[in-house]
């Protein structure tokens, strides 16, 4: 459940820094600490992909390539507007993105 923890973190932290327009970027983003695509229905602003992978490696303590996995997948089901409620609600996040972060987790698993 390590994984799970580490995604719901750094879902958290990015949720906490986003702006909340709701607008995409495009889908490959280049973060401070590595360069992201996400493949999903959704594509997020920069600032999102950066704070959550700043937050999910824990400054290399966790693979780039688990988060930036875990991110594409959620990508699928959480919208930039997600991450901007749940700033807004202090990180509180709700049962929907609970599920899907342990979804992500687990599919991602081979990563860590």
């Amino acid at each position: 459940m390590k994984g799970v923890l580490v995604v719901t973190g750094a879902l958290a932290l990015a949720a906490a820094g986003c702006g909340g327009s709701g607008k995409s970027a495009a889908p490959t983003t280049t973060s401070t600490t590595a360069v992201v695509t996400t493949h999903g229905r959704f594509s997020y602003p920069e600032s999102i992909i950066r704070n959550y992978m700043q937050s999910c490696t824990k400054n290399g303590s966790v693979k780039q390539a688990y988060c930036a996995c875990t991110l594409d997948k959620l990508s699928n089901r959480v919208s930039a507007a997600d991450f901007a409620r749940i700033g807004l609600a202090g990180g509180k996040i709700p049962p929907r993105i609970s599920r899907l972060i342990r979804n992500a987790a687990i599919a991602c698993a081979d990563k860590l």
